[in-house]
Formats: C-alpha cells, structure tokens, sequence
C-alpha cells in the first residue's frame, strides 16, 4: 500500500450551504451568508484507579456522556433566522399604513424623547408669493397638479402642509380658492414636524425649541426653548413594511439542520444531515459595532426518535 498522500482527501477552503427545516419536515429555508458552521463532540468519561498500588494506575475508564454540538454565525437578518436564533414563537405583521397627525398634543416631556408612533415623519414646505389669505387649517390645491393638502402653519413667504394628497409643482397657484393663494416659487418634503402653540400661529424651530429623530419618530422638548405643554404637533408619515416577534417566548427551537459543501471546493464533497438539533443562543450579537453583524448560534444534537436504532441523530454522506 502506497505511503504517499492523497491531496484528494483533503477539504480546502470550506465553503457550501446549510438549511434548516422543521424537525422530520420537507421543507427547508436556506440559512444564507455564514460566519463559520463547525461540529464538535465532547465526550466525558470517568476512572477507576487500582488501590493495590500508590501509583494508583487506571485499570478502567468506562464513557459517561457524550454531546455533539453545532455551532454558525448568522450574518443575513431574514425573519426565519431572527425567529430561530432569537428564539421567537412567531413573526408578526405590524405593517404601518401612510397617513398624518394634525394638530394633536402627544404628552411632552422636558428633554425626554417621546415616541410619536409612527416612523419616517415629514412635513411639505411650499414658498412663495401670498395672494389674498391662507388659514391654518384650510385646504389648499394646487390648481395644475390637482395635489392637495391641509395647511399646518402660515409664515413669511411660506406655508407647511400635511394630508398631503399628490405632487404640488412648482410654478403652480396653491389655492384655497381663485382670490387667496400662493404662487409656489419652491416646494420641499422636510425630514421635520410643525410644532405650533394650540391656535397654529407660532412655530417652533427644530434645533432650538425640539429634536427630532425623524426615521423612528422620536420628538424631544428641549427645556431651555420656547416651547409650552399645550403645544401640537402635525406631521405626515410614510407606509413602511414592519414585522416583530418577541425573543425568547418559545421554549425550546428544534430543527433538521443539513449542510451541503460546494461541490467546486478542493476535496471530497460532503452533505451533512443532523436530524434534530435544539437551538441556543451563543455570545453577543452587535447591535452597534464594525463589520457584518452575526447572530452567534449553538446547537446541540438531539435524538431523533422517529429513526431507526443507530440513526437518531447525524448522517455524513461523502461523494
């Protein structure tokens, strides 16, 4: 028999793709990126030592225990593996429908962030050139665009809407009717809120008398400002897709795990199939940090009942 070795025998670069699917199911979802996928067995054993001797020499080791254990890193955040790694019951649909808030006072709170309820907040801001009157809280349209919306604030040479239905163009009269409207030199969507005294006619600055996150809509009354706890907030809000699940609310995540390695890998090709693996959390995941963030993940390799006697728990095929 030959000595000299067999390169192709060897695994280079590992490299391939795992899934995941319910425990004795047919059906699997492609984990995606991984940062790393490993197998270990731990196997615990115990002694018995001669006491005929002071050497005291093992004359028996008899196995205690035995765990084999999977472990990856997640790096893509689909919701099947938030749901699996955080140990999730369910993903729920929580979607947010577009809309406004007029003139409503949500509770302020001196330099505490509140939370508004809706994300991605925005106001439109038209300038230009003011015919006859425009009221807060009249509607206005434009009379080109067909756009609409309800006015929020009246400054100098400008007007803040919400409900805003359209485009508005600039060029166009903005009108309440044919005598009252602004001739719109410039129109702006604004990542802001109109933040007024209870009747509309004073503005507040974002800056000086409130902050403002504008992608979670979180607002701030800033206590060396002007502002008042009467004061109202008007906004518009964008649709955004929103689901949710609750961290560990299941009890115990089990699932088939399978591991395909590429088949253009230097070496053998592989597919590893484990049964029933029991899922656990495993380290820090960065929510702030550099780099691709990972769910670090275990697993531990359970019995699977269902199969036959010496079969119950992984199988390795090699091509």
């Amino acid at each position: 028999m030959s000595l000299s070795s067999n390169t192709e025998n060897i695994r280079y670069n590992g490299t391939g793709r795992a899934y995941a699917a319910d425990v004795g199911g047919a059906g699997m979802i492609e984990l995606g990126e991984m940062d790393g996928l490993n197998f270990s067995v731990d196997i615990s054993s115990e002694q018995l030592k001669s006491t005929r001797h002071a050497a005291r020499a093992v004359i028996l080791e008899t196995e205690t225990d035995r765990t084999a254990k999977v472990s990856f890193g997640l790096r893509e955040m689909s919701e099947e593996n938030l749901k699996m790694a955080l140990l999730g019951s369910a993903v729920n649909t929580d979607n947010q429908v577009a809309g406004n808030v007029y003139q409503t006072a949500p509770g302020f709170i001196d330099d505490q962030f509140i939370d508004l309820g809706q994300m991605n907040v925005f106001i439109t801001k038209i300038s230009g050139a003011l015919t006859g009157a425009i009221a807060v809280g009249d509607t206005v349209t434009g009379a080109t665009s067909g756009a609409t919306g309800k006015v929020a604030f009246v400054g100098s040479g400008f007007i803040e809407l919400v409900n805003v239905s359209g485009t508005f163009q600039a060029g166009e009269q903005v009108e309440v009717d044919a005598s009252n409207y602004l001739t719109a030199s410039g129109v702006e969507k604004l990542e802001d809120v109109c933040v007024t005294d209870s009747t509309g006619a004073a503005r507040r600055a974002q800056g000086t008398d409130y902050s403002l996150d504008p992608d979670y809509g979180y607002l701030r009354k800033l206590s060396g400002g002007g502002m008042a706890g009467s004061d109202v907030v008007s906004y518009d809000y964008e649709a955004v897709d929103r689901k949710y699940l609750y961290g560990l609310s299941a009890g115990s995540v089990e699932k088939k795990l399978v591991f395909v390695s590429d088949k253009d890998d230097i070496g053998p090709r592989q597919r590893w199939t484990f049964h029933k693996v029991k899922i656990n959390l495993n380290g820090d995941f960065p929510l702030i940090g550099d780099g691709a963030a990972t769910l670090a993940v275990s697993a531990t390799v359970l019995a699977d009942t269902s199969r036959p006697s010496g079969q119950e728990y992984y199988k390795v095929e090699m091509m």
